[in-house]
């Protein structure tokens, strides 16, 4: 049976595990409001696809800045040093794939 649940169910901010089992591929919901900024931040050992919903921002790959706008997907490797601004307030969708072992 398929795990289904609602992201307006997710009322946690600024982010919220979509699924509780902590399994892989995890997926979180971030929700930041105007202005709000998530520090520079690694996830090591994972590959990232980020799905801004709605809203705009501006995310920082390695210090490179890169617009988003709704709609917009980034996949991006978990090493690399991330921070999301929102411009607007803004909601996406992040899903972590941890990297297969050699």
């Amino acid at each position: 049976m398929p795990e289904l649940t609602s992201l307006s169910d997710l009322t946690e901010t600024p982010h919220v595990e979509v699924f509780d089992d902590g399994g892989d591929p995890r997926a979180v919901r971030l929700h930041l409001e105007a202005d709000e900024r998530i520090p520079e931040h690694r996830h090591p050992e994972s590959h990232v696809v980020f799905h801004l919903l709605s809203g705009s921002l501006e995310l920082s790959l390695d210090g490179e800045p890169y617009e988003l706008e709704a709609g917009d997907l980034v996949r991006f490797d978990g090493d690399r040093e991330v921070a999301p601004h929102a411009l607007k307030e803004s909601t996406a969708v992040v899903v972590f794939a941890s990297e297969p072992e050699p």
